[in-house]
């Protein structure tokens, strides 16, 4: 016979864990902020979905001291105190949890944990099964034959099998084990000196903690003296950890039995809180909020002419395609709409129609509204429609309105955010919610036309509202002339890009990868030579055991879980043994391969023999483009390896192709805000201004600069851009803090007008909560208004940060548009292809090389002549991209 299941939650844990997960900046439109709250909620609903359990109830720890500070006063004595920004969330957080009809409990003087403890015995004394929703190890105590520990961040349900994987004993170990090895984040202290490997080790050999202290005669050494002398701070460690199973509870485990939640309250207090994700995520309700979708076919030509008569100051589109990219999906249909009527047009309608929509769709002076016009430009085109007369993008215009808020400002998103409307799913079995909608499941074609006029047509009229809406918050947030100028034509060349792809040679990357796994093998061979036996060398847990526990190296870094292995500590460990040196290169090998050679050979297109990557203009918080599908700004620049990867880049049959990178864009703009003599005055005579700043730090001439003293100057120079402390600094540098603070007092001291601006910079953003670009792109920053100081000095990098950063990427924006409308006007035999950081890649006949990189040079050194600095531009050509890149 079948258990009935008990939920439980680990209230007090999931909060902070969706606190600290989700940015800070999510709000309701008034200012309220829901972070917490919205992270709790979506994971509540993951937790009660499908088979909803029987019994259930969310514990929370409740305020005041517990048996535990009474037993040991130093427990949990050196954590925070709860975030203001959390503590406001938490009768939202309370109202979440009662309108899911889940009971709430907590008692004055017990955590959550005992509470829970208590319940999972009453649970098994009652024939039932448990599920702990909590990542906190101390559960694992509690797992058993009909208890599993349920880590929803990490998608992992533990059995006492993984318990045994993940740390090494079995459940009923795994008090004893955490007496020995203490919690820093609790200030259990444990026993010094033992950690997780020899705790296993020991409780293996001697069975229990008792065990263990009585056996510790048996042992050498440290390991003997300490478990001798802290023998009753391990047995005090093992009573902070236990949990109490006879909690008090006024509550029985009857009184936790679960109903089904009132759909109308959930959705009442999710359309308050501005969850409209999760609203659309709701089983059709009365009060879901969802918008009956009705879609009108357009009968004939004249139905269709008779709308775009009534359409005389415009209409917006949505296009229905069938496929993952756009530029070879198949088109389903169009749907046209004003505020107050649509239709939907299927892409096998009539001559007649089809003629009068792209009448309509080409006509350049009737205005049009579009959400990605990007995509529709692809779509369209691809099937013998135009699209001219845009006059807005609600996609582009939600992100120019605030970049961060509705990443990356889907039709779903943006209808939510802004028209408080769940737009309709597609076919009855499709998801409902995030954006890509037009992609959703099932495929588009498989929809009776009926529904692919419904779903099409009520995104259509969507975009018709939200272009009125936006239109005048793009108005009001000084965003328009970006808008019109700037993003929406250039919309336009990155459907050309995406169109033209950039050709790649399979053959190449595939000799490439064979010699990279060849030599892989043979670093992986090397390493357990050194090492003396064979492990997993993808396992951080593995790895941390044979470099510290085996090898003896020393500990320079931990993270939650163990020993750090990351690239830091291992090139700090280089030079002590050669095994770490080793691992380095492997795992550069091994990335090489998994992220360039083979991911680049899937994404060659067989008709086309060229990859055409995504450009993403609504990703970025600083404005910059993003490539995806596949990401090639990761593409290797430096070392011998990655230079052979782009020598893979190559132009069509008889063609060259030519890079252009600008040359230090962020110092030089950096230069022209804060208009700082010194750093000004070094770029316009042309020096090197890496040399400079560490002929400034290091006391010596310019020419006396060492190799080495200059990485240090340049890794100074970027860390001011990127507001890196004097900790990150010797991070990245390898030196003390306190020699990493004196390059930035020494710094500052030369460029003092650095200072000063970035000073004047921050204080502005604070004043107006955002900053702005040199065109006047906006970045708004609520991190600035937190209570918590890291939340703050985060959004004071960004306002130092975005100006500069987010300047080079509209400069960069501003030159694209310049040379493709002077390819064009010139007629040049060139293309395009490629945007890498602050390269721009092309590929031209010979006949018109010399024109294209005049064109190029000009316009990419020219595009702010007001700056008070010279931008340079690197140009170069060749059989390749590292040929041209040089």
């Amino acid at each position: 016979m079948a258990r009935d299941r008990v939920v439980l939650v680990d209230g007090s844990a999931l909060l902070y864990r969706a606190f600290f997960a989700l940015p800070a900046s999510l709000a309701t439109t008034s200012g309220v902020p829901t972070n917490a709250t919205f992270g709790f909620a979506t994971m509540c609903r993951k937790v009660f979905a499908g088979r909803r359990p029987t019994f259930g109830a969310v514990v929370f720890d409740a305020p005041g001291p517990t048996f535990r500070e009474e037993r040991f006063p130093a427990y949990k004595a050196q954590r925070p105190s709860m975030p203001a920004e959390l503590r406001a969330q938490l009768e939202n957080i309370d109202r979440v949890v009662h309108a899911f009809g889940l009971p709430s409990l907590r008692l004055a003087g017990y955590e959550a944990d005992d509470i829970i403890a208590t319940l999972t015995r009453a649970a098994l004394e009652a024939g039932h099964e448990v599920h702990i929703v909590s990542g906190d190890k101390d559960f694992a105590q509690l797992v058993g034959e009909h208890v599993r520990m349920v880590d929803t961040m990490r998608d992992v349900t533990y059995d006492a099998e993984l318990v045994r994987k993940k740390w090494g004993v079995l459940p009923e170990r795994m008090g004893d084990y955490l007496a020995l090895v203490g919690d820093k984040v609790d200030n259990v202290p444990g026993v010094p000196g033992i950690g997780q490997k020899t705790a296993v080790t020991l409780l293996e050999r001697f069975g229990s903690l008792e065990g263990v202290l009585a056996g510790a005669a048996e042992l050498k050494g440290k390991q003997r003296e300490n478990l001798t002398e802290f023998a009753e701070q391990a047995r005090l460690s093992r009573e902070l950890v236990a949990l109490d199973e006879q909690v008090p509870l006024a509550e029985t485990l009857a009184e936790l039995r679960l109903g089904d939640p009132d759909a109308t309250v959930v959705n009442a207090l999710f359309r308050e809180l501005e969850f409209f994700s999760l609203l659309g995520a709701e089983e059709p309700s009365e009060g879901a909020g969802a918008e009956e979708p009705v879609g009108h076919m357009a009968e004939d030509a004249a139905a269709l002419t008779d709308f775009f008569a009534r359409a005389a100051e415009g209409f917006a589109l949505d296009v229905l395609f069938d496929g993952a990219s756009p530029a070879t999906a198949t088109l389903c249909g169009v749907a046209v709409a004003t505020r107050d009527e649509t239709l939907y047009i299927p892409a096998d309608a009539s001559n007649e129609l089809r003629c009068a929509l792209r009448d309509a769709l080409e006509d350049e002076q009737r205005p049009k509204v579009v959400h990605d016009t990007r995509d529709a430009y692809k779509v369209l085109e691809a099937h013998g429609l135009g699209l001219r007369g845009v006059t807005l993008d609600t996609q582009l215009g939600s992100y120019l309105i605030d970049p961060t808020a509705h990443l990356p400002h889907e039709l779903d998103q943006v209808a939510r955010a802004y028209l408080q409307r769940v737009l309709p799913a597609l076919g009855p079995s499709a998801a409902g919610g995030s954006g890509g909608a037009r992609r959703a499941r099932p495929a588009a074609g498989d929809v009776p036309v009926s529904g692919q006029a419904a779903f099409t047509c009520a995104r259509a009229q969507a975009v018709a509202e939200l272009g009125g809406v936006l239109g005048a918050q793009l108005e009001e947030h000084a965003q328009r002339r970006i808008h019109d100028e700037l993003e929406l034509p250039l919309a336009r060349v990155l459907a050309d890009m995406q169109r033209a792809g950039v050709r790649v040679d399979a053959e190449a990357l595939s000799a490439l990868s064979v010699e990279f796994e060849a030599r892989k093998a043979e670093i992986e061979a090397d390493i357990y030579a050194l090492a003396g036996r064979e492990f997993n060398l993808a396992s951080p847990k593995q790895l941390g055991e044979v470099l510290f526990d085996e090898l003896g190296l020393p500990v320079l870094k931990r993270t939650k879980t163990g020993y750090s292995t990351d690239a830091s500590v291992l090139e700090r460990l280089a030079p002590k043994h050669a095994i770490a040196e080793k691992i380095l290169r492997q795992r550069e090998l091994a990335k090489l391969i998994n992220t360039y050679t083979e991911v680049l050979r899937a994404a060659i297109d067989p008709h086309t023999g060229r990859v055409h990557c995504t450009f993403q203009q609504t990703t970025s918080a600083s404005g910059r483009l993003i490539t995806t599908e596949p990401d090639l700004q990761r593409t290797p620049i430096r070392g011998e390896d990655g230079k052979r990867i782009r020598a893979a880049f190559v132009p069509r049959d008889g063609w060259v192709m030519v890079s252009a990178d600008w040359s230090q864009i962020e110092l030089r703009l950096l230069a022209h805000l804060s208009d700082d003599p010194a750093l000004t005055a070094a770029f316009r005579e042309e020096l090197d201004v890496h040399r400079r700043t560490a002929g400034e730090i290091f006391g010596c001439a310019p020419d006396e600069v060492t190799r080495e003293q200059r990485n240090v100057g340049k890794t100074v120079n970027f860390a001011t851009i990127y507001g890196q402390g004097a900790t990150a600094l010797a991070q990245s540098l390898g030196v003390t803090r306190n020699e990493a603070k004196a390059y930035i007092d020494r710094y500052f001291e030369v460029y003092g007008g650095v200072r000063t601006w970035l000073d004047a910079s921050i204080a502005g953003a604070h004043a107006s909560g955002y900053v702005e670009t040199m065109v006047g792109r906006r970045r708004l920053i609520p991190e600035l208004t937190s209570g918590d100081p890291a939340t703050r000095a985060y959004g004071e990098r960004i306002a130092a940060n975005t100006p500069i950063q987010g300047s080079a990427a509209d400069l960069c924006k501003l030159a694209m548009l310049r040379i493709a409308r002077g390819m064009a006007g010139d007629g040049l035999d060139a293309a395009m292809v490629l945007q890498i950081h602050d390269e721009l890649l092309f590929e031209v006949s010979p006949a018109h090389l010399t024109a294209l990189v005049t064109l190029v040079r000009r316009e990419m050194e020219q595009v702010w002549p007001e700056l008070r600095v010279p931008l340079v531009v690197d140009v170069g050509h060749g059989a390749s991209w590292e040929e041209a890149h040089g």
